[in-house]
């Protein structure tokens, strides 16, 4: 569902591209605000055209106004002459203001012409010219009466003055007339441009037009054929959401049931749209209560961290329950996450189960019951105890007491890669040396290996190497492997076992001198009832041991494989992961435990017991050793015998408990001397007093409490190295100094802080995940000053780093020395702080 989920997401529509319609919204009214701007412009130039004319209108007019009046004096004065009648002389000099108007505002229209303004200046000659003639025989005619002044006006003087100022006047008009022919054509051209300018948009236009529509009739189309998908798809959906044998619920952010389909509604006896708005968590049986849905389903970081839960029930309308199996997906919408849930009804399988457990069950009674009293009695005859048999007879026994053993491991097999296909196998997970396992293995192998005079070896470069796991089971694991690579291996040969340290993997090989494994079996090796080779080597096995095998590895997260050996036969590897460091001991500095005991054999037996739970062990057999190791400042703890052939326990318990160094040395004694006085375990300042036989029980809680005990009284050092070699090392050459912690990684060792809070802390700059440099603003106790730090690096580190830390010391192969002097002097340094 998730996946589905994913991909609609995926293919979900894009929302509309916001800067597309921000530049459309912004193009738009800025191209309108253009083409208003250009014509207004255009306008404005008609207006401009429009002045010039009338300007070039007015300027004839009034050149014209300019010669009427002149023409209108010239008739006043001959008038006068003529007749000698004053009232000419009112026109007369009307027509003399006329003609200087009409001058005036010529003068004004072509204030911005030189040429025409020197035309005007002679013309105003002219004029005032002509006025002083027709004024001197207006004069003479007043004077010396009609026929001197007819005389003057025939000697043709004011007719040539005339004539010039007509040209002069002509010469205006022809100079105005050719300049608005020169504007006019301007215009023209400027209103063809225009006019072309206007078809040449109206052409773009109308293309934009036809493309704009293009592309909404291409949108449009694709809108549609979205649609019509969708509507399909939504339509499958339905279909396969109506028509599926599973029940389905979508629940949405509140648990309440937004959609169900039929064959739901059919499981629980309800219509689908009764089911509607119901809780669905108290409908399912998961995850009810209060608080948010999503949080009670285990919704984190977009996945839920149990998509599948298993053999469960729900009630149905009636009351009847119903098994089922939920798978449980993510319906991913826009803004929230629907979960839906898939409920198979599982009451087929279920009666198939019951019917498998009752075969099963008869199988382990019915079965293995008589043939355990068969292989007894066939070993009884075998042994004599009714009277010696024929050799004949001795031999058909064996064959079968041998056959009928075969028949319980095949049936044993059987039952159990049954319980471990239905998940019922239980596991027990105990720390277990996997050295003394394969020690027990082999030693339980020993029977088979000498019926074909097979060696069996082991080398075991780590002891111990401890896991966690079941014992039983990976012992049958390692069995397993034994014995196919004994009935592999010819005779005389040899089987030999490894374990090696790989990472965080104990890594257990069994490698044989046989033929090896065929190419036709390797895809098929692990699969049960699967054998390879001879009829004779058939002979002794089930066909399921690898598959037993395999399926036991995984169950303890490990790996199972296989390869060829270095002289030709088989290897079979598994791995198993070896556990995280545990806090009690010291984050994988394991507790290192001293036992004082004369008896090799009760030492051994204690070590057993604590290297069992992890602790590192060191035995010593006398008092005097006894006292020199624990003043090393080594140990968590000290379990001593009072029984000691050099001297007394109990005096050694004084004597440390004299000294400064010891003093605080968690002791437990072990004696099967039983103490005379209730009180002496109190008196000696033990941890406990534990007769032998020692109870396993209480010596590890003793231990414990012992461990616990040294964490509070001895400094702690931190070490913070990616280097394991490093930190072993340093571990050793500091055992005196304090208690170790070790931490590889910056990530852990913030863990490691948020837990206990050490008296030093050894750094080194280059981590697998970061700089170590980072852990400094960590590095501080809960009244906020810094812990004690030295950096213990293979480059050195920059001054302004050197003023945060107590030292630093590059390694070298002197450094160690070194090292301690600078712990011992800011242990010292610490324990007068505390002091003060």
């Amino acid at each position: 569902m998730t996946s589905g989920a994913g991909e609609r997401a995926a293919d979900s529509p894009r929302p509309p591209s916001r800067v597309r319609y921000v530049a459309v919204g912004v193009l738009g009214p800025l191209a309108l605000i253009l083409l208003a701007l250009w014509f207004g412009i255009q306008i404005r130039q008609l207006d401009t055209m429009r002045s010039m004319v009338r300007a070039s209108y007015d300027k004839r007019f009034t050149a014209t106004d300019l010669i009427r009046g002149l023409d209108e004096a010239e008739s006043a004065q001959r008038g006068y002459v003529i007749t000698g009648d004053t009232a000419f002389l009112g026109a007369y000099d009307a027509s003399h203001k006329k003609s200087l108007d009409s001058l005036g505002d010529l003068r004004g229209l072509y204030v911005s012409s030189p040429d025409q303004i020197a035309r005007l200046d002679r013309l105003g000659g002219l004029i005032d010219a002509k006025f002083a003639e027709m004024a001197h025989v207006i004069g003479v005619r007043r004077s010396a009466g009609g026929g001197a002044a007819g005389a003057l006006v025939t000697n043709r003087q004011g007719v040539v003055l005339m004539r010039e100022v007509r040209g002069l006047v002509a010469a205006l008009g022809n100079a105005e007339q050719s300049t608005l022919a020169d504007r006019l054509g301007s215009v023209r051209s400027y209103f063809q441009a225009m006019r072309t300018f206007v078809w040449i948009s109206m052409l773009v236009a109308g293309i934009a037009l036809l493309v704009a529509l293009w592309f909404v009739w291409r949108a449009q189309t694709a809108r549609y054929r979205v649609e019509q998908e969708a509507h399909a798809a939504a339509a499958r959906q339905r279909a396969i959401f109506a028509s599926t044998i599973d029940a389905l619920l979508i629940l949405d952010e509140s648990g309440r049931i937004r959609m169900a389909n039929a064959a739901a509604g059919r499981m629980l006896g309800y219509a689908p749209e009764e089911l509607i708005d119901r809780d669905g968590s108290t409908i399912l049986g998961v995850s009810e209560g209060d608080g948010d849905f999503h949080a009670r389903m285990g919704l984190r970081d977009g996945a839920l961290a149990q998509p599948n839960r298993l053999d469960r029930t729900v009630r149905h309308r009636d009351g009847h329950t119903i098994p089922i199996d939920i798978a449980l997906g993510l319906m991913e919408l826009p803004g929230e996450v629907h979960i839906v849930a898939s409920l198979r009804d599982i009451s087929e399988r279920k009666a198939m189960e019951r019917l498998k457990d009752e075969f099963v069950s008869t199988v382990s009674h019915e079965l293995r019951t008589p043939l355990t009293s068969v292989v007894g009695s066939l070993g009884l005859l075998r042994s004599g105890s009714v009277g010696e048999l024929p050799d004949a007879a001795r031999r058909l026994v064996e064959i079968a007491e041998n056959n009928s053993r075969r028949l319980i491991r095949l049936i044993n097999d059987i039952l159990d890669i049954e319980k471990i296909g239905s998940g019922r196998m239980h596991f027990d997970s105990v720390p277990l040396d996997v050295a003394r396992m394969l020690d027990q293995a082999i030693d339980g192998s020993r029977g088979l290996a000498s019926t074909k005079q097979v060696r069996l070896e082991l080398e075991a470069a780590e002891r111990p190497l401890i896991v966690q796991g079941d014992a039983d089971r990976l012992l049958q694991v390692v069995t397993n492997l034994l014995s196919n690579a004994v009935r592999f291996s010819p005779e005389g040969g040899t089987v030999r076992a490894s374990l090696t340290r790989d990472g965080d993997n104990a890594v257990v090989a069994i490698e044989d001198e046989g033929p090896g494994v065929p190419a036709d079996f390797r895809d098929r090796i692990f699969e049960r009832f699967s054998q390879a080779g001879d009829g004779a080597a058939m002979s002794g096995g089930t066909g399921l041991g690898l598959a037993i095998s395999r399926e036991i590895v995984l169950a303890h997260q490990g790996r199972i494989w296989f390869g060829e050996a270095p002289g030709g036969g088989a290897r079979f590897t598994f791995s198993l992961p070896l556990p995280p460091p545990d806090p009690r001991t010291e984050s994988g500095a394991r507790p290192r435990i001293l036992v004082c005991e004369a008896n090799v054999q009760a030492a051994e037996i204690v070590r057993g017991i604590l290297e069992r739970e992890g602790c590192l062990v060191d035995c010593v057999a006398t008092a005097r050793e006894a006292q020199q190791a624990a003043r090393t400042g080594r140990y968590d703890g000290f379990i001593l015998d009072v029984a000691l052939p050099d001297e007394n326990g109990l005096e050694v318990v004084r004597a440390l408990r004299r000294r400064a160094d010891t003093r605080l040395l968690p002791i437990i004694v072990v004696s099967g001397i039983v103490d005379p006085q209730s009180a002496g375990a109190a008196a000696l300042e033990v941890i406990d007093w534990i007769d032998k036989p020692v109870d396993q029980e209480r010596l590890i809680r003793a231990v414990r409490r012992a461990v616990e005990h040294s964490a509070t009284t001895r400094p702690t050092l931190l070490h913070i190295d990616d280097d394991l070699d490093m930190l072993e090392v340093t571990a050793t050459a500091l055992a005196e100094q304090g208690r170790m912690l070790r931490a590889t990684t910056v990530a852990s060792a913030r863990e490691l802080l948020g837990q206990q809070t050490p008296d030093i802390v050894i750094l080194d700059v280059a981590l697998p995940d970061g700089s170590g440099l980072e852990l400094l603003p960590d590095l501080l106790l809960a009244d906020g000053t810094a812990i004690p730090t030295i950096i213990y690096s293979a480059t050195d580190v920059l001054p302004e780093v050197r003023g945060q830390v107590d030292a630093v010391l590059v390694k070298s192969r002197r450094s160690l020395p070194n090292l301690a002097q600078t712990i011992r002097r800011l242990l010292a340094s610490v324990s007068t702080t505390d002091a003060r």
